[in-house]
């Protein structure tokens, strides 16, 4: 039991906590001054109290001494004997662990190894109240015990799969071990959503937020959801945008990766995109069969009702002249219906005919060629080369194409295509940054409120913090909002014993009992973390500890970027305190930075650390050093780097405006790390540039480039390019294609690569594999250090970064001084 008194010789105050962390028991001396207070008593009934409480057992306190002796004088007041128990003392095993701290007060330690109760750091004004000091006091034995603590590995499970090392889900498609106990009315709700959609014959789109904190499964929920309806709806995954100017096209870009994704549908490898195309079309020869009556076409609708994704099979080999017949039998009929029954102007009719001969190639042809990759490029509006054009036969959007509102009209399309198969299911996912900038929240509102009234028969769910949730609200427009306050959604912690289930199906999952990889001390401490994620991750520190006697670690700091909790209604005086608290945490959190190495500092490589007092080496075995962050950024940055590796060769749509956004995104990110880069953009009159950015710092001009299209719009662009380089000798110009990007063939698009790579401050930059997978990682990185995901300081992370990707090139241009 944990506990703590108040009094001066005897007790006045009295809490107890139990070994799951619960107050048990409450007690306030009943005196003439207080006689109403909740749970007052007189002092001799709390003492009876104790004597059924007490006897054999170990009480935890923080001054032992002191709480022994109040004890001690209350029984013997009442010429009671005392229990035999036994007193384990925080100060005294804080001394032992800590004692270079200058002081060992309950409230200095719980600042300083930054503890919650609540979710919430220690507070000066709540102070020597016996129950918010017994809380305190029962975190800081935890994180103590864990810092004592000797492993006893297990021959059993040494060379064992860490069973909790899994602990994250990136997207709705990825195949994790599902909890079905955990959330299952919130999934059951979603669900129940879905089916609304068929009794409403205006197939009205519908919203729903789901709120939770960082690490609480929303994106898991996600992925139940995905394996639950992927054989009958199409799940969309749309990661947060990072371009003002082009959301609708990040959306639908994101779109067209999500079609890619294989259905769950036995013995078949079809996409969502050909699975969604052929049930509408077998639809649509439904509605045309009153006008033909032919035995072939009843035969192909009753094989299509049976088997939707048969279409493909029967429609001969490809290159055959029955499989182009049949393909343009389909193309005809299809785009007949919708001109008929919408309209044959705008871009839908073309968009509909480009779906279609997407599904018509295969994914990996005998030829060799990537047809599907082509048109899948087309589809998302990016200029294509006029060969390529002429061999999967369609045509060139035009240069002045307004993508943000050809992007909406072929999400439209795609919505208009599912009122004749199951509801869309658009997903918007990792959006909490948005906060930060609130010209690409109100862009976002905007193409949320469109897809909603242009896009039918779609359930839109956006997963978001609660924190962000209220402030977005006051960015969206009302119409938003409301839409999606009709079906909202809220992700409580699950209880210790749902928490225990999970961790118990992810041990038998391997073959493991629960019980037999940690004790009830252990897993006290475990389910005690604040969130699904943070339980699985100490999970994992324990299975680490035990196995390979790796120092168990804490990752629970909070981002340094967290905003604190406000307090509308406290005094002056708590205000105050709260203030001091909050300055004394940062001060605590920087100081390392600080004594080490300071941001706005000029970096070289080879810079040498200094050498490490004896108070150094201390302060780094606290569990939130900047030594033990790093150890779990570089965990990540090699889980995260092969992750991106494995899914290079995976459909992708790579826009200009997207690569732009991402590295806006980490240049500022760089900013708060050193202050001496700067940002800006050039122009030349009115002549159309590619999508750059001018980055400067204390010793160089970089003007970094992004050019992933073909035809005549690459060659405009670059030569562009190459007049502004010319009249910009101070600066170092980099012009970066993609080298999934189809070749640049064209004799003058040739040339004009050639004269840059000649002039003294220019380069054409082809981004191979490990290189993009690089920009993505440091990318993916800031992003998930502002959600919550990756839970380390950012500045430590990009010390890190800058130490293991020295010899990349953005780090080089920043950081490297020549």
């Amino acid at each position: 039991l944990v506990m703590d008194t108040e009094g001066a010789d005897i007790i006045s105050e009295i809490a107890i906590i139990n070994d799951y962390g619960r107050l048990i028991y409450e007690a306030f001396v009943e005196t003439q001054t207080i006689i109403t207070k909740v749970n007052s008593k007189p002092l001799k009934e709390i003492v009876e109290d104790l004597g059924e409480i007490l006897p054999n057992q170990t009480i935890v306190c923080h001054n032992a001494k002191h709480d022994q002796k109040i004890l001690r004088n209350t029984f013997a007041k009442y010429s009671q004997p005392f229990p035999a128990v036994r007193f384990i003392c925080t100060l005294q095993l804080a001394l032992k662990i800590y004692p270079y701290f200058p002081s060992h007060s309950l409230k200095y330690l719980s600042k300083k190894l930054l503890l919650k109760v609540d979710n919430l750091f220690f507070q000066d004004s709540h102070g020597h109240q016996a129950r918010y000091d017994a809380k305190f006091t029962w975190q800081l034995y935890l994180h103590l015990q864990s810092m004592t603590r000797k492993p006893t590995p297990s021959p059993s499970i040494s060379n064992s799969p860490n069973p909790f090392s899994s602990n994250r889900v990136d997207s709705p498609f990825q195949n994790h071990l599902d909890f079905d106990h955990i959330y299952q009315h919130q999934f059951n709700y979603l669900r129940s959503i879905i089916e609304e959609f068929k009794t409403d014959s205006n197939k009205q789109s519908k919203a729903a937020v789901i709120i939770g904190e960082a690490g609480s499964g929303k994106t898991h929920l996600m992925m139940r959801l995905a394996k639950a309806t992927l054989k009958t709806n199409r799940l969309l995954y749309v990661r947060q945008p990072n371009n003002p100017e082009s959301v609708n096209h990040h959306i639908y870009a994101r779109i067209l990766e999500s079609f890619a994704q294989k259905v769950r549908v036995e013995n078949s490898h079809r996409t969502q995109l050909e699975l969604l195309l052929a049930r509408s079309f077998t639809k649509i020869l439904k509605l045309i069969q009153a006008q033909d009556q032919t035995k072939k076409l009843s035969g192909l609708i009753t094989n299509l009702e049976k088997n939707s994704l048969s279409l493909y099979e029967k429609l001969g080999q490809e290159g055959t002249q029955t499989h182009r017949n049949n393909w343009r039998y389909i193309e005809t009929k299809i785009t007949q219906w919708w001109e008929s029954k919408y309209s044959a102007g705008g871009y839908a009719p073309q968009i509909l005919r480009g779906i279609i001969k997407f599904c018509s190639y295969k994914e990996n042809p005998v030829s060799g060629i990537q047809y599907k990759d082509q048109v899948r490029r087309w589809l998302a509006g990016i200029e294509l080369d006029t060969e390529i054009l002429e061999t999967i036969g369609l045509s060139n959007w035009q240069e002045d194409i307004s993508r943000e509102d050809f992007a909406l009209e072929a999400m439209s399309l795609f919505g208009q295509l599912s009122t004749l198969d199951e509801p869309l299911i658009i997903v918007f996912d990792q959006l909490e940054a948005l906060i930060h900038n609130p010209a690409l929240l109100i862009s976002f509102g905007n193409a949320i409120r469109e897809i909603l009234t242009q896009v039918p028969n779609s359930l839109v769910i956006v997963n978001l913090f609660p924190d962000r949730w209220q402030k977005f609200q006051e960015y969206f427009d009302a119409s938003v909002t409301d839409r999606l306050s009709q079906h909202s959604l809220t992700l409580q912690r699950p209880s210790h014993g749902e928490l225990k289930q999970l961790l118990r199906l992810k041990c038998e999952a391997v073959g493991m009992k629960l019980e037999q990889l940690f004790t009830t001390e252990e897993l006290n401490i475990i389910l005690a973390e604040s969130s699904v994620r943070k339980v699985i991750n100490q999970a994992s520190n324990y299975f680490r500890y035990k196995t390979t006697n790796e120092p168990l670690s804490n990752n629970s700091q909070p981002s340094l970027n967290d905003k604190s909790p406000s307090y509308p209604n406290l005094s002056v005086e708590q205000k105050l305190a709260q203030l001091e608290t909050t300055i004394q945490q940062i001060v605590d959190a920087c100081m390392p930075i600080i004594q080490g190495l300071s941001p706005s500092t000029e970096i070289t490589i080879s810079q040498q650390s200094p050498p490490k007092t004896e108070q150094t080496l201390a302060t780094e075995s606290d569990d939130n050093s900047p030594h033990s962050q790093e150890k779990v950024i570089i965990n990540y940055l090699t889980q995260e780097e092969k992750a991106l590796s494995d899914d290079y060769h995976n459909p992708h749509i790579i826009t200009d405006d997207d690569d732009w956004g991402k590295l806006v995104q980490i240049i500022k990110a760089f900013q708060s790390y050193d202050d001496n880069i700067k940002i800006d953009q050039l122009n030349l009159g009115k002549k159309v540039l590619p999508n750059h950015l001018l980055i400067i710092n204390k010793h160089n001009q970089y003007l970094v480039g992004f050019l992933h299209i073909s035809g005549s719009g690459f060659t405009y662009r670059i030569k562009n390019f190459n007049q502004l380089a010319v009249s910009h000798h101070q600066i170092k110009f980099t012009l970066i294609r993609d080298e999934r990007e189809n070749p640049i063939t064209g004799k003058v698009g040739r040339r004009e690569i050639e004269k840059l790579d000649y002039t003294d401050n220019g380069q054409f930059m082809i981004m191979d594999k490990s290189n993009r997978v690089v920009f993505e990682l440091i990318y993916k990185m800031i992003v998930d250090i502002n959600q919550g995901d990756l839970d380390v300081s950012l500045p430590q992370a990009i010390s890190t970064l800058i130490s293991r990707y020295k010899d990349y090139w953005l780090i080089q241009m920043l950081f490297v001084v020549e």
